[in-house]
């Protein structure tokens, strides 16, 4: 039997675990720490626990033992995948494991005695996400026991910085590529040959060492690894870019987070030495569960240049269903592009930066998304707006932040307001360029 610990007992241990550390903090015995360390698992902007050896656990992301991956985020997730594939394009999804799972043996007794860490429920719950995504027939690569036995000459993760280190993407990559490998149509990728080679230790710019340093005296380990670069060898493309400066999406396609577009790391180079193709890297920091995906699936790069297979990275503790389903129904779309074009004599311009456009009677469905494209690829939000029959108003706004890259394209789920709307709704933009703006009823699923 599972013995799962709700979330209310883990909330009071962990509320009990600060009462006792400002008591401790407010009577001047603080917990022993290497680096002379205080206040830090009572930090507001980022709670961490110092472990052995100079790693320090994050206490929201790395001592959770629940990951949140509901059925129907994981049918969202699939019908992602469904339409992906439908252009040509499998998606290979890897969850990146929690620090405290990949590295257990430098948690400290306080992770279990006052937060009530228990690795055994951990690994079951991420254990429940990896069988979860399979049995919803996605492709996705389990790293933990890789990462765990085989991170090489240095850890897999940074000891005060949550990214993975060179030797932990190295593996990471390795894995991946095994895993992609095995899939039909890997045969078909273009072959490149390419060569890696290390250079200098690197250092990364860590805002969670920033944070913690402030809390301690003594100077916590520098977020060092070793540093490699990776060269496509032979032919006229021995000084092709990799790393997604160019327009083409090229074979595989990288979408992810910080752990992927971290310079130092050299991920997308071990990636494609590993599959011995190149692999283009869209991912951004800072870009959170969506950002680099979005911002991918909505260019022109991806639709006139679909890759054939879309490796999608993403922290475990990132929870695709936090802004609801909006952002799978829209990427959903985006892949698809099952679109039906509303005639530009439906579409009147009555002033600058709105559009006004014509729906025939029964052209959107329930499960109809209507894609609006501002015609000005520097456009980062949209509203759409309609009345209902009953007089009440029907409005949605999708803003684009600042790390996305923005494309002008924007995919509005209408769901039920469908059977309510008008003949005519307004769409309305930052920017938006008349001549150029198109509009359209897509269907996120096979018809």
């Amino acid at each position: 039997m599972i013995h799962w610990i709700s979330r209310s007992t883990l909330c009071s241990r962990i509320l009990a675990a600060v009462a006792i550390a400002l008591a401790s903090a407010g009577t001047g015995h603080a917990a022993s720490s290497a680096f002379e360390c205080a206040g830090l698992e009572t930090n507001r902007q980022l709670a961490v626990v110092e472990g052995e050896k100079g790693f320090f656990y994050r206490v929201i992301a790395d001592l959770r033992m629940e990951q949140q991956l509901s059925e129907h985020t994981a049918d969202e997730v699939a019908l992602l995948a469904e339409a992906l594939e439908a252009g040509g394009t499998t998606l290979v999804f890897v969850p990146i494991p929690t620090k405290s799972l990949v590295l257990p043996q430098y948690l400290p007794e306080t992770a279990k005695s006052d937060y009530g860490f228990d690795y055994g429920v951990a690994k079951r719950a991420y254990d429940d996400v990896i069988k979860r995504l399979r049995d919803h027939g996605i492709a996705t690569v389990d790293l933990l026991e890789r990462l765990r036995k085989d991170a090489g000459d240095e850890p897999p993760f940074f000891q005060a910085d949550f990214h993975w280190t060179s030797s932990g993407a190295r593996v990471s990559a390795e894995e991946i590529a095994a895993a992609i490998r095995a899939l039909p149509g890997s045969d078909d990728l273009k072959k490149a040959s390419f060569q890696t080679k290390p250079t200098t230790r690197l250092s990364i710019i860590s805002t969670m060492r920033r944070l913690l340093q402030s809390g301690c005296k003594d100077a916590l380990p520098l977020p060092q690894t070793q540093g490699y670069e990776t060269f496509e060898t032979g032919g006229e493309n021995t000084t092709a870019d990799i790393f997604g400066n160019d327009a083409s999406g090229g074979t595989v396609a990288l979408v992810g987070t910080s752990y992927s577009d971290l310079p130092a790391s050299n991920f997308a180079g071990f990636l494609s030495q590993a599959l011995s193709t190149p692999v283009t890297n869209y991912s951004i920091s800072g870009g959170n569960q969506f950002g680099s995906i979005t911002s991918y699936l909505t260019s022109e790069a991806f639709q006139t240049n679909r890759p054939r297979f879309l490796i999608w990275e993403n922290p475990i503790y990132n929870n695709l269903g936090k802004f609801g389903d909006a952002p799978l129904i829209e990427l959903s779309a985006a892949a698809r592009q099952s679109c039906r074009t509303i005639d530009s004599e439906k579409i009147s311009h009555p002033s600058a930066n709105v559009i006004s456009v014509a729906i025939g009677e029964g052209e959107v469905s329930d499960s109809a998304v209507i894609y609006a494209f501002s015609g000005d690829a520097h456009s980062r939000r949209a509203t759409l707006r309609f009345e209902l029959s009953d007089g009440h108003q029907f409005e949605s706004s999708i803003l684009r932040a600042d790390r996305m890259v923005s494309t002008g394209r924007f995919y509005f789920p209408v769901r039920y307001f469908a059977r309510e709307a008008p003949q005519r709704i307004n769409l309305e933009f930052d920017r938006l360029s008349a001549d150029a703006a198109a509009v359209s009823v897509c269907s996120p699923k096979a018809r």
